[in-house]
């Protein structure tokens, strides 16, 4: 039983590997929508099984490996083939100048990897985390596969594309603090910043539909960089008092 019990996250993370493998399949035959929905539902599986894992008091380096590995297959891999096929069956670029998106499954690598080996980003994270990053790049080209609107022509260019690849790589590692959405707390001022996320979230859904993902990463990334900035503030008020010096009786 106890067996049975540490296996189940691991289990749970399988099937995030698993629809990212499909997800690229299917992503290569054309089936950009359904490939979508298999790395939609990778996300929830990658949320979950950690979940699990501290429920059921099995959380091991093991699984932590594995999660990686599953999340470079569903938010790397997964990702880069559906703006593969996006860019080559637009005619935007040749089947071999179209490779240079795999740079998102490189960079996701190098994400994971150093997200593995930094014992800091257990609360909060440096840089975009992978799945972020694969649901910015799926939501545009699921938009622009499924509007005729000015603005899905416009990012079905060249310009664009090169612009999605540049701007969720240079994320994935730059040296840039942003909150988890791990809740630890359910007191309002431990978890204002992803109570405003979540509200952003529905906003932009509601407004711009599957795109108002790419907008809702975006936002997470100002929001963050607002949160840096008034935390740094506070730090430093914090140390100016401390500094003081005590008035003596």
């Amino acid at each position: 039983m106890k067996k049975i019990k540490a296996a189940i996250p691991s289990f749970v993370t399988s099937l995030n590997m698993v629809c990212g493998v499909c997800a690229s399949v299917l992503a290569l035959q054309g089936e950009t929508k359904l490939a979508v929905v298999l790395i939609l539902m990778a996300a929830v599986f990658d949320f979950c099984d950690g979940f699990v894992a501290r429920l059921l008091h099995s959380v091991s380096e093991f699984g932590k490996q594995m999660d990686s590995l599953s999340d470079l297959i569903s938010f790397g891999v997964a990702p880069s083939v559906i703006m593969y096929e996006f860019a080559v069956m637009n005619g935007l670029f040749s089947h071999y100048v179209a490779l240079f998106v795999l740079l998102i499954a490189v960079f996701s690598g190098l994400r994971l990897a150093k997200f593995n080996i930094d014992p800091e980003q257990t609360t909060e994270f440096k840089g975009l985390p992978t799945p972020a990053s694969a649901l910015f790049v799926i939501s545009v080209c699921y938009y622009c596969k499924t509007s005729d609107s000015a603005l899905a022509q416009a990012l079905t260019s060249q310009v664009a594309v090169i612009a999605v690849v540049a701007f969720v790589c240079i994320m994935m590692v730059v040296n840039l603090r942003l909150f988890s959405l791990k809740i630890k707390s359910f007191k309002i001022k431990a978890i204002i910043w992803q109570l405003i996320l979540v509200a952003s979230l529905i906003a932009f859904v509601c407004l711009f539909g599957v795109l108002g993902l790419a907008f809702t990463i975006i936002f997470y990334v100002i929001l963050s960089i607002i949160r840096n900035i008034i935390n740094r503030d506070n730090d430093v008020k914090t140390q100016n008092f401390a500094s003081q010096p005590k008035p003596r009786n």
